[in-house]
Order: structure tokens, then sequence, then C-alpha cells
């Protein structure tokens, strides 16, 4: 099947218009840890019908596997406490998935922080985690999502939903591991003066395959988009990020901007960058960017000749660029859970 498929083609040759499945793995429903604060509901939901990155051919095999879906609501007005934690430690031979949805009311607010890893590194391990979200006038969702993955896995991940009015929706995510990682994003900026935000750092090493798409689709007058990537590649690593900006006809006033910064550690890197931005209406303003290389030589000699080794320069900057990440996380807990696998003491 395709997935990660871009909403406008691009030259063939270039081989990134989409990315090839074959199959959705055979997976049964993954039953993950959870620590809720009483403001924010579970209860047995049902397959939302909303568009997601990965696109509509693996939605509707994610839809035909019969799967368990958990649905978590607010209620209008209420802001949550304290976040929503949900754990998932796969483990070897595991073939699971989660689906999960999201009901945020009118005037609510929430933050969901989620862990994705395997506490043994080796090992093969299927996984499917797909979020889905409905943000009503003025709502706000926040979610969090670090992956620490051992090199054997398979991780789909896979997110998509809607912001009405005045309604914001900020992805933070933070890739520390893993084998072959396929993630997507379609958020639906329907609602005037709607807006979406992504935080994306990666550290990706040996073999691992990253491949990522992810759009921020404007309807809303008035409504704003803006994505940053910093990443990190190294040894045989590949990756492939797509990024679009689509502002259709009717959303005058949008402003959407998008930008990935990547530091190569090796010559034997995969990397592909594809800013995209599509528009069918005058009234706004779009920007992308890349910024792709190895460091500098005049910053590399200047942090020689204050006695720092080469290889240590290398991993200073590679873990400044996750720890940039983490520090837009509002939870000191997450913040201390992150540094503590990044091999990093919280200052």
């Amino acid at each position: 099947m395709n997935i990660n498929r871009l909403p406008a083609r691009t030259w063939e040759w270039l081989r990134v218009n989409e990315s090839k499945l074959e199959e959705a793995p055979a997976v049964t429903t993954f039953e993950y840890r959870e620590e809720r604060p009483d403001d924010i509901r579970r209860e047995a939901g049902v397959f939302a019908e909303l568009r997601t990155g990965l696109g509509d051919e693996f939605n509707e095999a994610v839809k035909s596997a019969g799967l368990t879906v958990n649905s978590y609501s607010v209620d209008d007005g209420t802001a949550a406490g304290k976040p929503l934690y949900l754990d998932f430690d796969i483990k070897s031979g595991d073939k699971a998935a989660s689906l999960i949805n999201y009901e945020i009311g009118k005037g609510a607010s929430c933050t969901v922080i989620q862990f994705i890893s395997s506490q043994k590194k080796e090992g093969e391990s299927s996984f499917i985690l797909q979020n889905k979200y409905h943000i009503s006038e003025k709502g706000s969702l926040t979610l969090v999502q670090v992956q620490n993955l051992g090199g054997d896995s398979a991780f789909i991940n896979d997110c998509g939903g809607v912001c009405e009015a005045g309604a914001h929706f900020h992805r933070i995510q933070i890739v520390l591991g893993g084998g072959t990682t396929y993630m997507g994003e379609f958020c639906s900026l329907d609602g005037d003066k709607s807006t979406y935000k992504c935080d994306l750092g990666y550290r990706i090493e040996g073999s691992h395959k990253l491949d990522m798409n992810y759009v921020a689709d404007h309807n809303g007058r008035l409504s704003e988009s803006d994505i940053n990537v910093l990443g990190v590649m190294s040894d045989k690593s590949a990756k492939t990020f797509r990024g679009t900006i689509d502002f259709h006809k009717g959303c005058a006033g949008a402003r959407g901007a998008e930008l990935e910064e990547v530091l190569l550690l090796s010559d034997d890197i995969v990397n592909k960058t594809v800013p995209l931005i599509l528009c069918d209406e005058e009234d706004v303003e779009g920007s992308h960017g890349a910024t792709i290389g190895q460091l500098d030589e005049n910053l590399l000699f200047y942090m020689k000749s204050r006695g720092i080794e080469e290889k240590d320069i290398y991993a200073m900057m590679a873990q400044a660029r996750v720890d940039a990440v983490a520090e837009l996380i509002d939870d000191e807990k997450t913040r201390e859970r992150i540094h503590e696998l990044t091999g990093r003491d919280e200052d």
C-alpha cells in the first residue's frame, strides 16, 4: 500500500512522492499503562473518520483490523491540571497496535505525554500507534511523544485531526531510536484563527530508516502553522522528510512556515528533505527552508583549540538538538526521563 504520500506529486525520479508498505502488519490491541488525572475521562471509542499523515489506504487497513479504540475527553471550559501519561513498553516479538481518540471541549485544554520504548533493544517487534483528535472552539491539545525503540523494531506512528475556530494543536516529538519508523501528521485547520505547531527532534544512527510526512491543511481564515525539525544523522542511516503547507481557497490571512535543520555525521547517510507549499489563495504567507550539512570548520577549529576532542564536539552538537526540543516540554518529570535516556543529567 502507499503511505506518506505528498498531497501533490513532484518529479517521479526523486522517489519521494510516497513510500511503499507491503501490507499493514497483523496486530492485536496493545494494553498500555496510563496515569490519568480525574478531569480527563476515558471510555470506549469508535474508529474516527479523520484524515491522517499516513494516508487513506493505511487508515482503511487499520479500520478493517477491528482493533479496540480508546477515547479520552475533556469537558468544555476545563483545563486538565496534570498531563495524561501513556507508556508503551514494547517487548521482543510484539505485533500490536493502539488506537486513541481525543475530544477536547470548547475552551478546554490538556497535555498528553507518550513514551514508546523497549527495555530490551534486541529482538524484532511491530507496533502501530494512531492518535486522532477533535479540538473544539478555543480548545488546546499538546501531544508529546518520545520514542526509544530497539534497532530491530518496526514502528508506524500516525496522527491526524481537526482544529475548530481558535483551537490549537501542538505536537512535540523526540526520536531517539528504532529500526524502521514511519511517522505522519495531517492537521486540518478548519476554523478561523486555528493554529498548528510541530516541534520534532530526531537522532538516528546505524541503519535506522526514518520516513515522515507532515501536512498543515489550511482552510480557516487567519489560521497559522509552524513546523520546526532538528535532526542528527550518523553511520548509514536514511531519512525522508516531507513537509507540506497547503493553503486552500478561503483561508485568507493564513500563515505557514516550515524549517528543517539536519546535522550529518557520516558520508554514508541517505538524506531526503521535501519542503512543499501549495497555494489556492492569494492573501497568505508561506515560507519553507532547510539547512543540511556538517559542522562549520571554524567552529570545529575553535572548539578543538579549547582542548575538546572532535568526537566529543559532535556528541555535544547532537545532544544540543535533542535538548532544544526537550526544553519545550512543560513537564519536569518528562524532561528528566529524556535526559536519562540520552545520558545527560537534569541541570
